[in-house]
């Protein structure tokens, strides 16, 4: 999911990814010539399903539900935050009695199934304090599993999407806890007749912290790889790298295919957002999942098409430049496009997009 950028304990994922310089070329069939022919058939073929994260009234994320409105998920699934795990384990359900938008209501239910076919309320945990003292015990394990079935089941939901993430700082202990937790999870789930998503960290390569064909095998439906925040492996002094360049994208993708071999059971996540960060790159400094409604107000923004075709990076296709010392890069709907392109030309089938609000660009049809 990633409301949730990857924060400065990304980098350790350094050491399981490739860095790729930023140049790669833009994919077969996928040039600002073919652009324009392609589009009309840009997500045939895909089943799509989107992220949505809570925020207060009047925050640039609450426009999500009048974006998907358009339908552009009817056949997909519709993913809201509706629980968040706190430091002590306990799982706390998100409301919009709160105030809280994207967020549980019978009429948040409602409007999420007049709009998709399928709904993964997501449980959300960002720190490893907060995923240690869910899974580490049964009692807590059992609660959490209690109490978000009981929703699911009660409102009709399709399943869970599970959200448990600083992976690169838990133990061993954590990760064989987690895989208990979601065995637990997936068993009561599919008891009636629901699913289970687990989101996954971007890979290259095997891991000591985390383990694709493992979390499967645990019972889970649908593996979700959140293939963006490639920034945050960056090399020291260099510029920030794209958020999902090609090459990386490709090498995520093929990884978590050889170990996830079923196109049914593999979803692969894409960006749709933007980042700031000085020039050179400090990763203790990068603004990241900045949504559009905001990267337009940001310094030598342009909407200009010639300034933004100038400005497109051949290796990712984002929008890339510099203003006062500051990077800033954000993804559009070409550069989405292309990079679905990317993932169809692999064999993909299913596609989430981080994520929905603030007017975030979506793919071109």
């Amino acid at each position: 999911m990633f409301r949730h950028a990857l924060t400065v304990s990304g980098v350790v994922a350094c050491t399981v990814t490739t860095l790729l310089a930023c140049t790669a070329s833009v994919p077969a069939g996928t040039t600002a010539d073919t652009t324009a022919s392609a589009t009309s058939s840009a997500t045939s073929g895909v089943q799509l399903q989107t992220w949505l994260y809570p925020g207060s009234s009047g925050d640039s994320q609450c426009t999500a539900p009048s974006e998907y409105a358009d339908n552009r998920v009817k056949n997909g699934a519709l993913n809201p935050e509706y629980w968040t795990v706190g430091d002590n384990g306990a799982v706390t359900l998100e409301t919009t009695a709160a105030g809280l938008c994207n967020t549980y209501s019978a009429a948040n239910v409602a409007d999420l199934k007049a709009h998709s076919t399928y709904q993964y309320p997501t449980l959300s945990g960002m720190t490893t304090t907060a995923v240690h003292a869910l899974v580490k015990s049964k009692s807590t394990r059992t609660a959490a599993v209690s109490k978000v079935t009981s929703l699911v089941n009660s409102a009709g939901l399709s399943g869970v999407d599970v959200d448990l993430e600083d992976y690169w700082s838990w133990s061993t202990a954590d990760f064989t806890n987690y895989k208990t937790f979601l065995g637990q999870l997936a068993t009561a789930l599919h008891a009636n007749g629901k699913r289970l998503q687990v989101d996954a960290p971007a890979m290259t390569e095997d891991a000591s912290f985390y383990d694709y064909a493992a979390v499967v095998a645990t019972g889970v439906d649908d593996l979700v790889i959140m293939a963006y925040d490639e920034e945050f492996d960056t090399a020291s002094g260099a510029r920030c790298l794209p958020i999902s360049p090609y090459d990386w994208l490709k090498n995520v993708t093929t990884y978590a295919q050889s170990k996830v071999p079923d196109p049914d059971h593999l979803i692969i996540g894409l960006p749709s957002y933007g980042y700031s960060a000085p020039d050179p790159c400090d990763l203790n400094s990068v603004t990241d999942n900045v949504q559009f409604s905001a990267m337009k107000q940001s310094p030598g923004f342009s909407s200009d098409p010639a300034t933004i075709e100038s400005r497109r990076d051949a290796s990712s296709g984002e929008i890339r430049w510099t203003s006062g010392g500051t990077l800033y890069d954000y993804v559009d709907s070409v550069a989405m496009d292309r990079k679905l392109a990317v993932l169809k030309g692999l064999g993909v089938t299913k596609v989430s997009v981080w994520s929905l609000g603030g007017g975030n660009p979506w793919f071109s049809n």
